[in-house]
């Protein structure tokens, strides 16, 4: 399916396609945040980034998707991945000198790079949802999130059902 067409997501999701960019966006944020906060999903999310060189965000967003039904083309998921090349450079950069200076900073002002680097994930997710909204949609299709994680260096696949956990999709399996 088209992220153009008028119906929305599978499991009673009520995700829109086209995705209305700001209600997408307020929506994939709290469900980031919420999935995220899950400490299962936060270890992977992290092992995922520091160890594995893949992106958060576009893991959020894959599992978001994947919850409400939907999956993308290995085509669609290598035009998200290159949408991210200019955002992905400046937040890894931005976090390494956040971790760099947190030993000379106070616990305030570390926490104001913290909430910086948010905001920088942020715009990151508008990016991602303006590049997805270009790509066709596919519905119960094969894993968008499991081929991305098999497509990191060092392959990591296994990490998929801790990025999924709590989420309908992984309890029908």
């Amino acid at each position: 399916m088209d992220g153009s067409s008028g119906t929305t997501g599978a499991n009673g999701s009520g995700v829109p396609r086209p995705l209305k960019q700001q209600a997408a966006a307020d929506g994939l944020w709290q469900f980031c945040l919420h999935h995220y906060g899950q400490q299962e999903v936060k270890h992977a999310c992290l092992k995922l980034q520091d160890q594995f060189k893949g992106n958060v965000n576009l893991a959020l967003l894959l599992a978001w998707l994947e919850d409400a039904g939907f999956s993308l083309s290995a085509s669609s998921l290598a035009q998200l991945r290159q949408s991210l090349v200019q955002s992905e450079t400046l937040l890894t950069r931005y976090r390494l000198m956040r971790r760099d200076l947190k030993p000379q900073l106070s616990r305030g002002a570390y926490q104001k790079m913290l909430n910086y680097e948010l905001t920088l994930e942020k715009f990151q997710q508008q990016e991602l949802l303006t590049c997805i909204n270009q790509q066709f949609w596919e519905e119960n299709a094969s894993s968008s999130l499991e081929m991305y994680c098999s497509q990191l260096d060092g392959d990591a696949h296994y990490l998929y059902p801790a990025l999924m956990k709590g989420l309908n999709v992984i309890n029908q399996r």
